[in-house]
């Protein structure tokens, strides 16, 4: 079972190895070739965010004035909620600064 496990890892990890010894980049250009997909994964979530957090504020005040008319129908609760969230979610593409690895949000790069 090992064995089988060994050359099913190997046959994975030969094209990239090989693909990178002809490119003459190595396994670190492979890595930076790999890079390109998850900025901009992390720029789509970062966006998304963004958007979302928003959105949850916006929501935020109309559940405020509907909260306002009328107190059963619509708790206090859900009104902070959905202010916690929308500054968390749009604080989060600012994360990235607080470590040393992480990858800028686009519209927030130097």
């Amino acid at each position: 079972m090992v064995n089988i496990l060994a050359r099913i890892i190997l046959l994975c990890f030969l094209p990239a190895v090989t693909w990178a010894q002809n490119n003459g980049g190595g396994l670190g250009g492979v890595a930076l070739n790999l890079m390109e997909p998850v900025t901009f994964f992390s720029d789509f979530v970062q966006t998304g965010c963004i958007v979302i957090g928003g959105a949850f504020l916006f929501a935020s005040v109309i559940k405020y004035f509907e909260h306002k008319r009328s107190p059963l129908m619509v708790p206090m609760s859900t009104v902070v909620f959905l202010v916690v969230a929308g500054c968390v979610l749009l604080l989060l593409p600012l994360i990235t600064y607080l470590t040393e690895n992480g990858v800028p949000y686009f519209l927030l790069r130097r």
